[in-house]
């Protein structure tokens, strides 16, 4: 096979592992498994920062682990090469990172040496501007230096495995930030549903999943009772005609009380929130909990309007601005699905809120 046509089949692969990859741990045996066909070497590593600070806080390498450990003792701050990733923001090898004589007297040289090791490659890891760490590769034969396309593909991979790693960190944040909201919804005593927009579960949380099935588990996208899964399924069809709220009750199918059901879209309309409220006792005919779904501020801003206070009234009552008023005002407005002041307040009279 021509050499060209090796280097190019060695990125596709690469270059197909990297994208493949979700977790770091998956983007560093990626780079691990793949990098050494495209740039050949008889150690490389991967060295992740933190906070961009050029200590690393992961290493993962095929070198020694002796040559590793007295790198960090006296070569790593003493290496030319990395001094010049480091400014430069490129990749470079021991020979063009200045003078010879400088590389030659290095600490990363001497640590290097120690396994049979005389020659460096380094190139950045980068993205959104910050440096996330280094890739390395070291040769042995001084007969075979690193040559330009040896740069050119060391780039290449400092590119993609940039987009790896970025990738990686954003779903391993948002997986922490979904087991956090997961918790804390574990704890609100009212039952919500997450279901998509044709009424399939996809998230409940414990309460819910009481009132669902007695052992269904918090996160758990378990089928709700007969009656409440018509009621969903009612609430996501009027949802999806233009809605933006909507509420109603069922009695659950096994006769162990009432549901008041408050459904409004997320945002972006992909799906669905169902909270559950006043499981037991059949709700008083005629009211709804018509502001169930908005915060303390703005229930209680919500009543003032309903007794005719105007917003400088009301901010004076409350101790903050006109402007901030207004802005929970409008919040209201698109929470309870009015258009203005005077339909707020029929339907706080009209469900028997105030």
């Amino acid at each position: 096979m021509p050499a060209t046509s090796h280097i190019q089949t060695a990125r596709e692969r690469c270059s197909l592992a990297l994208q493949s990859a979700l977790s770091l741990e998956e983007v560093g045996h990626a780079f691990i498994a793949t990098a050494g066909d495209l740039l050949a070497s008889d150690a490389l590593g991967l060295y992740r920062f933190e906070n961009t600070v050029p200590v690393p806080v992961d290493v993962l390498s095929d070198a020694e682990g002796a040559f590793l450990q007295e790198y960090e003792e006296y070569g790593r701050a003493d290496d030319p090469v990395l001094d010049f990733v480091l400014d430069h923001r490129r990749p470079i090898d021991s020979t063009r990172a200045g003078a010879p004589r400088r590389w030659a007297e290095s600490g990363a040289r001497a640590a290097l040496a120690e396994v049979g090791l005389t020659q460096s490659l380094e190139a950045p890891l980068i993205a959104a501007g910050h440096l996330l760490g280094t890739i390395n590769f070291a040769r042995a034969d001084l007969d075979r230096p690193f040559a330009t396309v040896d740069l050119i593909s060391a780039r290449m991979l400092s590119e993609q495995l940039s987009l790896a790693i970025e990738r990686a960190l954003r779903h391993e944040m948002s997986h922490r930030r979904s087991s956090v909201l997961e918790s804390a919804l574990d704890r609100v005593p009212e039952g919500v549903i997450v279901s998509d927009l044709d009424g399939k579960v996809v998230f409940c949380n414990r309460a819910a999943g009481r009132v669902m099935s007695p052992s269904t588990s918090s996160g758990t996208a378990t089928p709700p009772d007969g009656a409440l899964a018509a009621m969903m399924s009612d609430a996501a069809s009027t949802l999806r005609a233009g809605k933006r709220v909507h509420s109603n009750s069922v009695r659950l199918t096994d006769g162990s009380g009432h549901v008041v059901v408050k459904s409004w879209l997320q945002d972006q309309r992909q799906g669905v929130v169902v909270t559950l409220l006043n499981h037991g006792e059949a709700p008083v005919v005629g009211a709804q909990p018509a502001l169930s779904v908005l915060s303390a501020r703005e229930q209680e801003i919500a009543r003032l309007v309903s007794e005719g206070l105007t917003s400088k009234q009301i901010a004076e009552r409350t101790f903050i601005t006109e402007n901030t008023v207004k802005q929970h005002l409008k919040r209201i407005f698109a929470k309870t699905d009015v258009r203005n002041r005077a339909e707020l307040v029929q339907l706080i009279w009209s469900s028997g809120s105030h």
